[in-house]
């Protein structure tokens, strides 16, 4: 799993963006119904745009179809690597059969 940092957060220049990417395409219908079940914070899903943004432990996360992850107001990469093996295991069922 790569993980980069990329710009700071703009709402707080001491944290930063983590880009990563699951290696494979999501389901974003199984996606978003998941984190429906598992009650995340201010979920908010787009089929037709192949996109689903939450809350996760005051980070504001946000999947795409494509298996990008896009995590906000991380500190370091050791942080981002944590939240990544938290998402990994919480939407592991959404997981389309394709590779990206």
């Amino acid at each position: 799993m790569e993980i980069r940092l990329s710009r700071p957060c703009v709402e707080d220049p001491s944290r930063y963006i983590a880009e990563c990417h699951l290696g494979r395409k999501l389901d974003i219908e199984k996606l978003c119904g998941i984190l429906r079940n598992a009650g995340v914070m201010g979920l908010k899903c787009s089929v037709k745009l192949g996109v689903a943004r939450y809350e996760l432990d005051e980070k504001s996360v946000m999947m795409y179809q494509s298996g990008r992850v896009d995590i906000r107001r991380i500190q370091d990469t050791t942080e981002a690597e944590n939240v990544m093996w938290e998402i990994t295991a919480m939407v592991k069922d959404a997981f389309s059969g394709k590779t990206s």
